[in-house]
């Protein structure tokens, strides 16, 4: 069974977004496999409370908000970023939650048609102590998911920035 096979023209497909070039990749694969099929797209962001601001003071219901509408902002200026003049015709939609990036996208992706990540950033140490958010959610996820490996970086000798 095909991939298109799979995936149910009525359902939703969702991406998730953390800034990173990847996660770029992986929006724009995924928007434009949903305008090819006319499907809404779920743009998904998990954040959290960093460590210092819980180490510095209880977290208020003033500083959650705060952090929220934060993340919400972060979250809308990458996906307008990334999207540039590419804004699907279809509906599409943000969600921002907080929690941890797998378990949101697992629970996201829950009635989904498609869980689409950007993958290939995180090697060696960095993921280990990171770990991996794709190992995740292909162990958890109920539906078919893609892996879209970022873009490599223009200079051509396959280094990261960071």
């Amino acid at each position: 069974m095909s991939l298109e096979e799979t995936v149910n023209a009525e359902q939703v497909v969702v991406v998730g977004m953390d800034g990173s070039r990847s996660a770029t990749t992986a929006l724009r694969w995924a928007v434009d496999y949903t305008r090819r099929r006319m499907t809404p797209l779920r743009v998904v962001h998990a954040w959290e409370i960093s460590a210092n601001q819980v180490m510095e003071a209880p977290v208020s219901e003033e500083l959650f908000q705060t952090a929220a509408t934060d993340a919400r902002a972060r979250a809308t200026r990458w996906v307008l970023n990334a999207l540039g003049e590419a804004a699907p015709a279809q509906p599409w939609f943000l969600d921002v939650v907080e929690g941890q990036p797998g378990p949101v996208l697992v629970e996201r992706s829950r009635d989904a048609a498609l869980l689409v990540l950007g993958t290939g950033e995180h090697v060696g140490l960095r993921r280990v102590v990171s770990g991996s958010v794709g190992r995740y959610c292909l162990s958890r996820t109920p539906c078919p998911m893609v892996a879209v490996p970022a873009e490599q970086s223009s200079s051509g000798d396959g280094a990261q920035s960071g």
